[in-house]
């Protein structure tokens, strides 16, 4: 029996695009391997950069198509970005589910979200070109709004339905861990830039003339101009 979980397709999921082209013929592709999503409700078919020999989704390999279920913590992520347009993908084929998200064999743009500010027209203009919706929102509880309304995306007790307990509780503890350590890398840089600053501070407010520091070899005499 497979160990990965089996979910009815169509999966919908929050993701965000990049826009690529010229102006008036834009299309929308991955923020990360830049691939461009066919236009007009066609699929995009996952490929392995890796190893062409297997078929996306394979586990281990993190290859697919990747989207967040929706939940408040992944509608803030991809409202964050100003440069990308935040959507929602519609996904098919082989899925590997996972506690904030999943990856898929295929998938489209089927909504795309327009938030007060941004380029109104072009996100109107690539939703046309891709035969997707638009959903206004200005707020993370907009777009879960949406979401649910039309049953869109799995929700966290059919996740931990599909996962099991125990691997749910193995995936936050992993996510936990990496947040952690991110925050102690943020607070290392922060520490080790308040210290650059205040060692700056000292060399700029030392008064001139001579001063007389103490060390193992006896004083030393230094001058400041």
């Amino acid at each position: 029996m497979s160990d990965t979980p089996l979910v009815a397709t169509p999966l919908y999921g929050l993701r965000t695009w990049t826009v690529v082209g010229e102006s008036g013929a834009e299309r929308l592709a991955g923020p990360h391997q830049c691939t461009t999503w066919p236009p007009g409700g066609a699929w995009l078919e996952a490929t392995c950069t890796q190893s062409p020999v297997h078929q996306p989704p394979t586990h281990g390999c993190g290859c697919g198509l990747h989207a967040w279920h929706p939940s408040r913590r992944s509608a803030r992520r991809i409202l964050a970005g100003r440069r990308d347009v935040p959507g929602i993908a519609e996904a098919r084929g082989a899925m590997e589910v996972h506690e904030d998200g999943f990856r898929a064999e295929r998938a489209r743009p089927y909504a795309l979200v327009l938030v007060p500010g941004r380029n109104a027209r072009l996100v109107r203009r690539l939703a046309k070109v891709y035969a997707a919706q638009v959903v206004e929102a200005d707020s993370p509880d907009a777009v879960l709004a949406f979401c649910r309304a039309r049953g869109l995306g799995l929700d966290e007790s059919t996740v931990v339905r599909l996962l099991g307990p125990a691997t749910a509780a193995e995936y936050r503890r992993a996510r936990r861990e990496r947040v952690r350590a991110d925050a102690l890398r943020l607070a290392a840089a922060v520490a080790a830039v308040a210290l650059l600053v205040v060692a700056g501070l000292r060399v700029a407010t030392d008064p001139p003339g001579d001063r007389v520091l103490h060390g193992r070899t006896g004083e030393i005499h230094t001058n400041s101009r």
